[in-house]
């Protein structure tokens, strides 16, 4: 079995206790599970050795039963899905769930991704597509950026509707308002980023959640490290909140990878779980790396200011 479907298992185990959900109490009932997949790598071993695949191996290290194997472990009897949009994945999982439980299609959601590296593949496709750091660090936003670290790990969140989960006595970490995906159609290169895209996507969210540009305390970004994708997101972020904002008010901006790397398709997870804390410490961690501002990013312009030192929330 992939070792992804196991990680997936002990998250799954771990996100109940922590939000104080007994198993138990969900088995038998509609519980969906949405989760965000894309490397086959482990798959990729059995190639080097065929006579090693057996009978498991197909369920194994199929990308749609890590899903069904936590619906199938703990009983679960709503939506199961693996979702790849490589590294959207996880976060479109979420985005999923939330729709699923705000139609009614499930009352309880277990959503998050997973991204393990086990074989050279993935390394050498990215690095001969240069998109990997030969410093070995994503330094966002940075001038000294040049590419991205692959790191693994994995996270599953358990959504509900929050009055169902205040009678229900859960442990509620954060609210989600409001969520939204998109595609950027066509552009200038099949793996290059649409600011125009991004930046209509966070229009139509914050619009429907009903949140103005100043009453945003900070953005989590994607932040990879590239030299292509900074500039384009941060050009989003400018358009869609940064230029809506006093002069006097940039806003505030980071990213988990400069901490732990690039997670690829669960890489939405890691910043996730990074906004959760920051709402919880009313804190904001700094974005190691940052020191000289890239010089293709116009932050002044674009009304924006990257996390270098930590900085406390408003209460």
């Amino acid at each position: 079995m992939d070792p992804q479907q196991r990680l997936l298992l002990e998250l799954t185990w771990e996100a109940f206790e922590n939000g104080g959900i007994p198993p138990s109490s969900v088995k038998g009932s509609n519980c969906g599970v949405y989760v965000g997949i894309s490397s086959a790598d482990y798959a990729y071993r059995f190639a080097d050795d065929l006579g090693a695949i057996d009978s498991t191996v197909a369920t194994g290290n199929t990308t749609s039963i890590a899903a069904n194997r936590i619906s199938y472990v703990f009983d679960l009897h709503g939506p199961s899905m693996a979702i790849d949009t490589a590294c959207s994945s996880s976060m479109v999982a979420f985005h999923q769930a939330c729709q699923a439980i705000r139609n009614g299609e499930c009352g309880v959601a277990l959503a998050g991704g997973v991204s393990l590296h086990l074989h050279p593949y993935g390394f050498i496709a990215f690095s001969k597509a240069s998109m990997l750091s030969r410093q070995g660090q994503c330094r966002a936003f940075d001038a000294s950026g040049d590419g991205y670290v692959r790191s693994e790990g994995g996270g599953i969140f358990v959504l509900k509707d929050y009055e169902r989960a205040l009678s229900d006595g859960n442990r509620i970490l954060a609210l989600v308002v409001a969520t939204g995906i998109n595609s950027d159609g066509r552009k200038s290169g099949l793996t290059v980023p649409s600011s125009a895209a991004q930046a209509a996507l966070l229009q139509d969210v914050y619009a429907r959640a009903g949140i103005e540009p100043t009453e945003i305390d900070y953005i989590e970004a994607h932040g990879t490290g590239t030299a292509v994708g900074d500039p384009i997101e941060t050009h989003a972020l400018g358009e869609a909140i940064g230029k809506r904002r006093p002069p006097d008010r940039p806003l505030p901006i980071g990213s988990v990878k400069s901490n732990m790397g690039h997670l690829e398709a669960a890489s939405g997870v890691a910043g996730l779980v990074k906004a959760v804390h920051c709402l919880q410490q009313r804190a904001l961690p700094a974005t190691i790396h940052f020191r000289t501002p890239n010089p293709n990013i116009p932050f002044d312009q674009w009304n924006l200011q990257p996390v270098a030192m930590p900085v406390a929330l408003r209460k």
